[in-house]
């Protein structure tokens, strides 16, 4: 088949959101179909700016075709059209200018789709909100598919959606909390599939105490880092889960791990100070913190730094920590707790995340917390008692191996497609 993804933005450097599950389905999908990504020249959705040149390029071996943003966002005029919506009636076209002014507006790949979209079996759109959404289904309705990637926002009660829901062939939901959320807000008949997202699954594998990265290495007898007081013991432990990533972050003893961007407004400040308050009174237990740094980060004695990693790594990371947290109420995707489950590491995750509390109890892989207490009672639960940690940690596995498996995924997605074809 061949089919056109439609997505905002879209690159290799793009790690959330919408635009990344779009990525990540446009690669596997593609050793099945052609497969072409209509996108457009933005990067940063803060302002919508023409970054990427005009015309195809290939990322990751994915076909891309980017259109020029005609109008950048205004951030200030946006809110305030928010907020007067919010508090008085409006109609459609209302609602049609709430969609111009998030964006992103680019007529070239509107008028790309009205002139082409019956060359493509089917047409996904990913993320509802967007102007390249909305607008692209009007150009493409007969051959749509809507990935709308939601969750409970005060904004899904305009009537606009509704009309886009109507006008797609079919829908896929990257979560079961995100369909259950978009039944009782729309309430709208559709032909839907649950599909996901998928975790490449390491092999299980021992490391044998002589494995170790060259770079690892210190460079002189003062680089040698202070073992704990038992050589033997620390062996033992280097010898375990993840040991390339211990052994180059001088990880001797148990610690914690967030993997996701530091910033804000993604519940990171609210991780930081749970953490703070459960560590005062357990001990050494570090906070090991890998991704891009958007804020300011405090330094107490129980935060380390491991900085940004290649997706490679990523898993060996997870894989050498106790527990991973996921702090991102937005995170949609979950991607992080899927790469957590998948080595074995159970999750400590924010309990407004829908998609991450549904994957902690489909998997019986994790816990999840709405509180300071409950962060710190579950934190004392998880880090005091290793058989439930393993108990977590193999539940998660076999969750992964057999819901979120990449083969798995892409069936589900097959089903999608088959719809398209329905009546």
């Amino acid at each position: 088949m061949k089919l056109a993804f439609v997505t905002p933005r879209y690159g290799a450097d793009v790690a959330s959101g919408a635009e990344h599950a779009c990525r990540l389905l446009a690669e596997h999908v593609s050793g099945r179909h052609h497969v072409e990504v209509l996108t457009t020249c933005a990067r940063d959705p803060r302002t919508w700016a023409n970054e990427f040149s005009e015309g195809t390029d290939r990322v990751r071996g994915v076909l891309v075709r980017r259109f020029a943003v005609n109008q950048q966002h205004d951030a200030d005029a946006f809110r305030r059209l928010s907020n007067e919506m919010a508090g008085m009636p409006h109609g459609r076209e209302d609602e049609r200018e709430w969609v111009r002014q998030l964006g992103p507006n680019s007529p070239g790949l509107i008028d790309h789709l009205k002139r082409h979209h019956r060359s493509f079996d089917a047409v996904l759109f990913f993320s509802l909100y967007h102007a390249t959404t909305v607008f692209g289904v009007e150009a493409a309705a007969e051959r749509a598919v809507l990935f709308p990637h939601v969750q409970v926002d005060p904004v899904l009660r305009f009537g606009i959606w509704q009309d886009v829901f109507r006008a797609v062939k079919a829908v896929g939901y990257f979560s079961p909390s995100e369909r259950t959320v978009i039944r009782d807000y729309l309430r709208v008949p559709v032909n839907e599939e649950f599909v996901g997202i998928g975790v490449d699954v390491p092999a299980q594998q021992s490391y044998p105490r002589h494995q170790q990265d060259p770079s690892d290495e210190p460079e002189s007898e003062d680089d040698q880092p202070s073992p704990p007081d038992s050589t033997q013991d620390a062996d033992e432990y280097l010898a375990g889960r993840g040991v390339l990533f211990r052994r180059r972050h001088r990880l001797y003893g148990p610690f914690v791990l967030y993997g996701g961007r530091l910033q804000p407004d993604n519940g990171s400040e609210e991780m930081l100070e749970y953490f703070d308050a459960y560590a005062g009174g357990n001990g050494d237990t570090p906070l090991v913190l890998m991704g891009v740094k958007l804020m300011t980060v405090p330094e107490p004695r129980f935060v380390r730094m491991a900085g940004i990693l290649p997706d490679r790594e990523r898993m060996v990371a997870c894989e050498a920590a106790e527990v991973t947290l996921a702090p991102d109420s937005a995170d949609l995707l979950g991607t992080s707790v899927l790469e957590s489950l998948a080595v074995g590491t159970p999750v400590l995750a924010s309990a407004r995340n829908l998609a991450a509390v549904d994957h902690c109890k489909r998997s019986n892989g994790g816990l999840f917390y709405a509180t300071r207490d409950e962060f710190i009672d579950a934190m004392g639960l998880l880090m005091g008692d290793q058989r439930l940690r393993q108990r977590l940690g193999e539940s998660g596995r076999r969750y992964i191996n057999q819901h979120c498996r990449w083969d798995a995924v892409l069936g589900r997605f097959e089903r999608l497609l088959a719809r398209v074809k329905q009546p």
